[in-house]
């Protein structure tokens, strides 16, 4: 940001000035907490309060009046709008709203096409038997007999990306004990999120959802309930857009701020493994969304794994906020003009040429991926000395890694990593 923050007044430049602020004012007592505190207000700030800044935007040219940030991802994001509203559009209607693949995707599925529901079976780490259970609402004891009667190994390291294992699930979910569970499930979550969904105007013309993107099958899905169940579209704004051919796009509908491979829009803007960052920087501070319940005032109430996110407050949560906040209030004058290019180089400079420090602090960062949050992974961890060669056709080189480059920079020995790593794997939702 200094070798480009030249032009007094350049939103880079006032940029520049409150991550300066935001480091100044923290109060650090590690090299842990100097590294997050760094990347906090260095990185992290312009790449998300550049998102914030093109939100809303986007917001006036759609003609959208209330925007409804998605739990968990959204949780920050819709702190610094809050922030930032007064500048950039003080009459938006801003809501933090509830939401996860566990009622969303849950909500959407065909009971009787379970075995071809791939959020069932995706993620980062693929499901085991327990987590399959776990996305339906199922507990995988109450149904031992059928597990073992498909073939599927209770073993947790025993997963959806090994065919034997995967073959054995699709068994499973195809028995009519099993599709008749779910059902019954699907049909009560149905009704929540459809409820849910009219209570906080969730699929409206005029509501654009905000949420730090990739696939779009969760968004999808609450377009089939809603509009099943009579409602309209909504828009949605990303920070980056990665639909599959098996998820969900629209592009009327969706909008993404730094790439959007549907429309090849800012493919050289796309940092490898993207979305393991974002979500890093997007981490909210409770526990999953595993359903919903009616109150006696008839109001959709949320129920959570957990009402807070205890590894990543240990791991240093409160700074992180503090510092991101800092910055943010420290930012001042007209909050417009494209910091894409430069957003992509300090994530680049930081996620694929850390310093040790970096990768010792972000790498201990408990990442989780899996939709019932059963997974939680150090984001980096050494990787193994054998010989790189062999490894280079493995996944074994990556294993549970999110973070290549940081399992790479905690690495004593010399590593050279294989191209097919350096793009990272598709974005799971």
């Amino acid at each position: 940001m200094s070798r480009r923050a030249d032009q007094a007044g350049d939103l880079t430049a006032r940029l520049h000035g409150a991550s300066q602020q935001a480091r100044a004012a923290a109060q650090i007592s590690s090299p842990h907490e100097q590294a997050i505190s760094d990347v906090a207000a260095g990185v992290a700030a312009p790449a998300l309060i550049g998102f914030i800044i093109w939100i809303f935007a986007e917001a006036r040219r759609r003609d959208v009046s209330r925007l409804r940030f998605l739990s968990r991802d959204g949780q920050i994001l819709y702190e610094l709008a809050c922030r930032l509203a007064c500048q950039l559009d003080p009459g938006l209607d801003l809501e933090y709203v509830y939401s996860s693949r566990l009622t969303w995707s849950l909500a959407a599925t065909d009971p009787g096409r379970l075995a071809d529901s791939p959020w069932l079976f995706n993620s980062f780490i693929k499901s085991n038997a327990a987590d399959v259970c776990a996305r339906l609402g199922l507990q995988a004891s109450d149904f031992g007999p059928q597990l073992k009667a498909a073939g599927v190994s209770p073993d947790p390291d025993c997963r959806a990306d090994q065919p034997q294992q995967y073959q054995a699930l699709q068994r499973f979910l195809r028995m009519p004990e099993v599709t008749a569970a779910a059902a019954a499930r699907i049909t009560q979550m149905r009704h929540l999120v459809a409820d849910y969904a009219r209570q906080h105007q969730l699929a409206d013309p005029g509501t654009a959802l905000v949420d730090a993107g990739w696939t779009g099958r969760m968004i999808g899905a609450l377009v089939s309930v809603a509009e099943d169940a009579g409602m309209r579209r909504p828009h949605a704004l990303l920070w980056g857009h990665e639909p599959r051919a098996t998820g969900w796009t629209d592009p009327d509908h969706v909008g993404a701020w730094m790439y959007n491979t549907a429309t090849d829009q800012g493919a050289s803007l796309r940092v490898p493994d993207a979305p393991f960052l974002i979500e890093t920087f997007c981490m909210g501070d409770h526990g999953v969304v595993t359903s919903y319940q009616r109150r006696q005032d008839g109001q959709i109430a949320p129920i959570l794994a957990a009402s807070y996110n205890t590894p990543a407050r240990n791991w240093g949560l409160p700074l992180y906020r503090t510092v991101l906040y800092r910055a943010c209030q420290a930012l001042t004058g007209p909050l417009d003009g494209d910091i894409r290019p430069l957003v992509h180089d300090l994530m680049d400079a930081f996620w694929c040429s850390p310093t040790v420090e970096e990768a010792a602090a972000w790498g201990a960062y408990p990442y989780d991926s899996d939709p019932a949050g059963t997974t939680i992974r150090h984001l980096a961890r050494p990787l193994d000395h054998t010989d790189q060669a062999e490894q280079a056709e493995q996944a074994s080189l990556r294993a549970d890694r999110a973070w290549i480059h940081g399992s790479a920079a905690l690495t004593r020995h010399p590593v050279q990593l294989p191209p097919s790593l350096l793009q990272g794997p598709p974005a799971a939702d």
